[in-house]
């Protein structure tokens, strides 16, 4: 038995020493009935004097509304960069706020070449307030911090949990406002945060219904492999021993997802499930490796309309991480 959480790790941390200290908040969101989703996250580094802000939206003709910002701070927050968020209720109800700039991107694989998209891209006026729900502690992987090693590999953060979530609310772009009530993920991490820690990674989220969805990892590092996450079924918490992950790729040069199938083990139980991602947005990270060469991790977010085994739909994102090598990403063959 590891740390147990509390209604205070909801909230803030005390800083860590480590230079790249890091706490972090994150939701998604699928709304399958709009063609409306979208990702948010706040990253505080209070060390290196900055906040990694993100908001993403994806518009149902295609386009999405994206702005990424290091935001200066002067200590670690709940806000930065025009993102704020808000514990209402620890475990099961939590509110974010953005306002600010988005970029209007056409095709969102033009974010490969962030600098000419920030650069080119038309921009507007960005308005969210969205109301995230969870089902309480007993449906958070990690209200036992020793479920940390089948999350995250060594480097990624000390402590991290995540949870399912129905998330609904009100967004705005220049003049026209969405309405929206959908399914996704929420996490929160705190401790040292080295993006760089792994060398390809999968993150399956779907949510059915309050009671039933999934969240899953799997992930390569220098020296650890992990395939784990969780399955909330019937509103029951089922700790994941294995899974197998079917990923089918279409087109070039940037393979973009075009389905995922899914068979989930715990105990003796069984799960299936088929995602087909709506959409792609590609970020980035650059760093360097153990020699100090330069390296590029890319990150496809993409929400996803899943398929239940019995035939319900789900709502969530597959969020994929491959360091990149000679323009090709590493764990095609996952």
């Amino acid at each position: 038995m590891g740390h147990l959480l509390t209604d205070p790790d909801e909230h803030l941390h005390e800083t860590g020493p480590a230079e790249n200290w890091n706490e972090s908040r994150y939701v998604d969101v699928w709304d399958s009935r709009t063609g409306v989703g979208g990702w948010f996250r706040l990253g505080c580094r209070p060390n290196e004097r900055h906040a990694e802000m993100s908001a993403c939206v994806y518009l149902p003709d295609g386009r999405v509304a994206f702005f990424f910002e290091r935001a200066e701070i002067s200590a670690n927050g709940l806000g930065a960069g025009g993102l704020e968020w808000v514990v209402d209720e620890p475990w099961r109800r939590s509110t974010l706020r953005y306002s600010g700039e988005v970029l209007l991107l056409d095709d969102p694989w033009s974010l490969t070449e962030p600098g000419t998209a920030f650069k080119t891209a038309r921009r507007a006026h960005c308005d969210v307030e969205l109301t995230s729900v969870s089902e309480g502690l007993e449906s958070v992987m990690g209200f036992d911090q020793d479920h940390i090693d089948k999350i995250f590999l060594p480097g990624q953060a000390d402590f991290h949990y995540q949870h399912l979530a129905r998330t609904s609310g009100r967004i705005r772009i220049g003049e026209t406002t969405f309405e929206i009530d959908g399914r996704g993920g929420k996490d929160h991490s705190w401790g040292p945060r080295n993006w760089h820690a792994k060398i390809w990674l999968r993150w399956l989220i779907c949510s059915v219904t309050d009671d039933t969805g999934f969240m899953l990892v799997r992930a390569v590092g220098p020296t650890k492999r992990t395939r784990s996450g969780f399955v909330w079924d019937e509103g029951r918490f089922h700790l994941v021993d294995d899974f197998v992950l079917d990923s089918t790729y279409g087109g070039e040069p940037w393979y973009p997802l075009q389905k995922v199938g899914l068979e989930i083990r715990s105990g003796e139980r069984t799960w299936r499930a088929h995602g087909v991602p709506q959409n792609w947005l590609p970020v980035r990270h650059r760093g360097r490796d153990a020699q100090g060469d330069p390296t590029l991790l890319r990150i496809v977010k993409s929400p996803t309309t899943w398929t239940w085994q019995d035939g319900r739909t789900g709502e969530g994102h597959c969020e994929y991480h491959d360091l990149m090598r000679d323009g090709v990403p590493v764990g095609q063959e996952d």
